[in-house]
């Protein structure tokens, strides 16, 4: 309505003016009202009077006045065009980083171990020694909702992750498959560990508090084996002096796994809990093991 009237009155003055100014060449005269610009035009030769009407536009980087009307008025007749279409501008669905901090690069520490299930019982482990390192150094994130703050995360990271076994045994590679062995010699062990090095890259939906004070994320983080090997620290014959050996170094480990990852915590500071629904070794070349973990993640970047 605002707008027919805003015509109306656009051609009522371009008649005044055609009246007024019958005798004279063409001339040209400016109406400014709020964010509109009204460009009425009397052209003699033509006998006829051309109305446009520009809108103000703020497109961040600049201002301008983008054409939205233009009409004629000629022996009584008017004819009009409307540009609505002349520019659609599509917002950003979202907000820029100060206003939303993803929470994936960081430091972090874990406790890690197999979940019930497949031979997980067969395969003891020192709870408190089996930990994980996550090192994450890249991380970008898409809203998708500014008002509700969501947002799709991802980014890159490296992940260390030591398996220790209790008693005196070790994981090694025969014939295309990954045994525990017991330890036939005489030794003691102090340490036995399979370690286990990846690259991981997450896919996240994250939820802020308006604050960005607290957040909810979770997922599935994608982890490609680049390095892995079976260590042993023991001791021999009654005597203090530990030995290092590397007992295997490549295994039958997936090279390509995924884990579920949830994450909650405020600001600064998170906490995890993640678990693979697939097994740590190939099929049929290895124990049935599913990996889980939980720890802390100090996002300091």
């Amino acid at each position: 309505m605002k707008r027919i009237i805003l015509f109306a009155i656009s051609f009522i003055v371009a008649y005044s003016t055609l009246s007024a100014n019958a005798g004279n060449t063409d001339t040209t005269k400016v109406f400014n009202s709020d964010n509109k610009r009204i460009v009425v035009t009397e052209n003699d030769q033509k006998e006829r009077i051309d109305v446009q009407v520009y809108e103000l536009n703020n497109d961040q980087d600049s201002v301008f006045y983008e054409k939205i009307f233009e009409g004629h008025y000629r022996d009584g007749k008017s004819s009009e065009k409307r540009k609505y279409m002349a520019t659609i501008n599509i917002p950003k669905p979202g907000w820029n980083r100060q206003c939303f901090d993803p929470h994936w690069a960081g430091f972090g520490i874990g406790f890690t171990d197999f979940s019930n299930g497949g031979d997980s019982d067969d395969i003891p482990l020192k709870s408190s020694k089996s930990l994980e390192y996550n090192l994450n150094v890249f991380e970008r994130a898409f809203p998708i909702s500014h008002h509700y703050r969501w947002a799709i995360v991802t980014g890159a990271g490296m992940r260390w992750t030591r398996y220790s076994v209790k008693g005196n045994r070790y994981f090694e590679e025969t014939d295309d498959y990954t045994y525990l062995v017991e330890d036939p010699e005489n030794r003691k062990y102090k340490s036995s560990k399979l370690g286990i090095t990846s690259i991981t890259i997450p896919l996240l939906l994250e939820w802020q508090n308006p604050k960005g004070r607290l957040f909810f994320s979770g997922g599935v983080v994608g982890a490609i084996k680049t390095w892995s090997s079976s260590k042993i620290k023991y001791t021999e014959g009654g005597s203090n002096k530990t030995y290092k050996e590397k007992v295997d170094g490549g295994m039958t480990l997936r090279p390509v796994t995924m884990d579920l990852l949830a994450q909650a915590g405020t600001k600064h500071w998170g906490i995890y809990l993640k678990y693979s629904p697939i097994s740590l070794f190939e099929h049929n070349k290895g124990p049935e093991l599913y990996p889980v973990s939980i720890g802390i993640m100090w996002h300091l970047f």
